[in-house]
């Protein structure tokens, strides 16, 4: 069942403003049910423009929710006065972004935009800071390749074994039909290479095999 109304929650954050920078937002319906959220990077952007890319995603979303009414939370005061008409969008890096928003909201029977305090948005606003932490210190790319090294032990029944064991965890994994798994064996180490995938399903892997091989075989980097 498609919900009528959706509330989001939007936040944009920006290491060096412009930098490296992420959005998060939570869609919930008009009774507070969770519906759907958002984390993720967007390459370089000033503060002002990861807010409004948080809010041009957020609506994208509630589009495909099937949603007839909406209303934004957010805690960027600037970005809120120039939706609803009270400041001019003087930027022209902004002007864009401001027109991508203006026609997704006719898009709804009826919008709304609210500036709330940073306090009450704390759930967006942990959701891109995660992927700014994540991600701040690779540079932007069109994908990402996750490279685990496995060093072969004279037991090759537990190198079998082991192998099986990251194999299982990567078919568990949500979206697991989006990469392709390369196995290879160079000097006496086993490769598992998944190119081209995105960064932040790269790094939420990459969290999930911490566990199995350790850290120091893991390496996230960006596909040449």
């Amino acid at each position: 069942m498609n919900p009528k109304r959706v509330v989001i929650y939007s936040d944009g954050a920006s290491s060096g403003n412009p930098g490296p920078a992420a959005i998060g937002a939570v869609l919930k319906d008009g009774q507070g049910k969770f519906l759907a959220r958002i984390s993720q990077r967007i390459g370089e952007a000033t503060n002002n423009q990861a807010e409004y890319r948080a809010i041009i995603a957020a609506l994208e979303k509630a589009i495909g929710l099937g949603a007839e009414e909406v209303d934004i939370k957010s805690d960027s005061e600037l970005v809120v006065k120039q939706i609803q008409g009270s400041y001019r969008v003087k930027k022209a890096t902004l002007r864009p972004l401001y027109q991508r928003v203006v026609q997704l909201i006719g898009s709804f029977a009826t919008f709304s935009i609210t500036h709330i305090p940073r306090q009450q948005n704390r759930e967006a606003d942990n959701l891109a800071k995660k992927a700014l932490d994540l991600v701040a210190h690779l540079p932007p790319a069109e994908g990402y390749r996750l490279t685990v090294k496995l060093n072969q032990t004279s037991e090759e029944e537990s190198d079998i074994a082991y192998l099986h064991k990251l194999i299982d965890t990567l078919r568990d994994f949500p979206g697991e039909d989006e990469v392709s798994l390369r196995v290879t064996n160079e000097e006496n180490v086993i490769i598992l290479r998944l190119p081209n995938i995105h960064v932040d399903y790269c790094l939420e892997l990459r969290k999930r095999l911490v566990g199995i091989v350790g850290k120091k075989r893991l390496k996230v980097e960006p596909v040449d």
